[in-house]
């Protein structure tokens, strides 16, 4: 291939989350020879910004609710008037659009949906299936970020289970040094010696339970005067959580740091990283605190238990469970040369399984193979 290929990543929004962080990071770290652009479907957010001042291009033409017609038709046009080559759909809603604007685009561009999580309860819902039927002739590969991933599309969307390919979120470890001094990292932040130090680095969304967790925080602090809870991201619940956090008369030691530039900084600091949500995929920040050689608490849901060997390099509890979490947590805090052994596994389960090289070899070749 002599020219640039172009692939438009398509998405709902470019505010801070895991679809959209590994689209963006894939455009910033892919190979010579291919060229990314953003499409959006709702609006644009902090990753837009980011990626405009990064001389990045990003489209929204703001989708008007029930089927948008309009936008099928600008996008289409979109991808004529751009070149595009390939276009990668993260999650449902903007595979939908993206294969409609494929059809009625002169260029006809490739299409990939990526699934990443599912929006629960999750159900069969047979309009879609139908939908599914008609637009699986014109897709030309399905990912899923986690096995999870895959068997959701084949068991909810009756998608043909040889139709999908696992390719898994990596991450890239230049920014997680195998060796660092905690010591540094904690003071950077200002934690003190002595303090044991809970991370969690998520949406500040329902789906991801941070309620639990502040519960599962105010059993742990009954007992550890020492520990803190760092609470990094932000979003819709943020204030129902601070004034969670204040009515547990928890204020002094849970920290909402909010969106950070530094995570990998933050997670080093840390002395066990906890990710409660009530369903997940592939969580990106799991991996990175595994990368960061920190045991980690999650929950038996998702893609996660493709991620936490149980026992080996963290633990498993049940979602909404505030006690077990907390013991689990405890068990850690408790014990160093456990908590350090399973550290040094699970940065050993990254670099067998989930680098960002690995991913981006299976994504160039995916896009090589459909061209």
């Amino acid at each position: 291939m002599s020219k640039q290929v172009h692939v438009m990543q398509v998405l709902h929004t470019l505010e801070i989350g895991g679809a959209e962080k590994l689209a963006y990071d894939i455009s910033r770290k892919f190979k010579k020879g291919f060229d990314f652009s953003f499409f959006c479907l709702d609006g644009l957010g902090e990753l837009a910004d980011r990626i405009v001042s990064e001389g990045g291009n990003v489209y929204c033409f703001g989708r008007k609710g029930g089927w948008d017609f309009a936008l099928i038709k600008k996008f289409a046009a979109l991808c004529t008037e751009k070149e595009v080559d390939i276009i990668q759909a993260h999650q449902y809603t903007p595979y939908f659009y993206s294969v409609l604007a494929s059809l009625f685009s002169k260029r006809r561009p490739r299409v990939i949906f990526t699934e990443h999580g599912r929006h629960q309860p999750d159900k069969v819902r047979w309009k879609r299936v139908i939908f599914n039927r008609i637009m699986l002739p014109f897709t030309h590969a399905i990912t899923g970020v986690a096995q999870f991933s895959k068997d959701s599309l084949v068991r909810f969307e009756k998608i043909p289970a040889s139709r999908i390919q696992v390719i898994y979120n990596g991450i890239d470890l230049k920014n997680f040094p195998a060796r660092y001094n905690k010591t540094e990292k904690r003071k950077k932040i200002d934690i003190a010696d002595e303090e044991q130090v809970i991370g969690i680095i998520a949406r500040l969304d329902p789906i991801k339970d941070h309620k639990t967790l502040i519960n599962a925080f105010a059993l742990i602090r009954k007992n550890n005067e020492k520990s803190k809870l760092f609470i990094v991201g932000d979003g819709p619940e943020r204030l129902n959580l601070e004034k969670q956090v204040n009515d547990l008369a928890l204020t002094s030691s849970v920290i909402f740091m909010g969106v950070r530039s530094d995570v990998p900084d933050i997670l080093m600091a840390l002395d066990v990283f906890v990710l409660p949500s009530i369903m997940e995929a592939m969580s990106v920040t799991l991996l990175e605190a595994m990368s960061a050689s920190l045991p980690v608490v999650a929950t038996d849901v998702g893609g996660n238990r493709e991620v936490v060997l149980n026992g080996k390099t963290g633990e498993l509890v049940p979602v909404t469970d505030a006690e077990r979490l907390a013991e689990a947590i405890c068990a850690i805090l408790s014990d160093s040369k456990k908590a350090q052994a399973m550290g040094k596994v699970g940065r050993q389960r990254v670099e067998m399984m989930f680098t960002f090289e690995k991913m981006l070899d299976n994504y160039e070749k995916l896009y090589r193979e459909i061209l």
